[in-house]
């Protein structure tokens, strides 16, 4: 029973490095909105090029408490993102202010 357990134990690990090392061809999170499909009309796999900087994933406005996902990380209006401060969330963008200069994330969702 103690050789078998071993054995089980050795497989597992052995399969665990393997999947560690699988280069996958993107990354989701930062490649493509999970919600578009991942081929076309013709059939082809959709691959985008690699998206930088914030990605705004979701705004919840419910007028004084609303919040905002950027990044996976879910944050509200005054908080500090990356040194840019989140002045206010709106139904459909949100505004950052960065040394008195105004940012915006609009929101292309459907």
């Amino acid at each position: 029973m103690k050789k078998f357990i071993f054995i089980l134990i050795f497989i597992f690990i052995f399969i665990l490095t393997k999947a560690e090392k699988f280069k996958y061809p993107y990354r989701s999170f930062y490649n493509r909105d999970p919600l578009k499909p991942l081929i076309d009309e013709q059939g082809k796999i959709v691959i985008s090029e690699k998206r930088r900087g914030f990605i705004l994933q979701g705004i919840v406005y419910r007028g004084e408490f609303n919040s905002v996902i950027i990044n996976n990380t879910l944050y509200k209006e005054g908080d500090i993102i990356e040194g840019f401060k989140i002045k206010k969330i709106k139904e459909n963008k949100v505004i950052l202010e960065k040394k008195g200069k105004e940012f915006i994330l609009k929101w292309e969702g459907e």
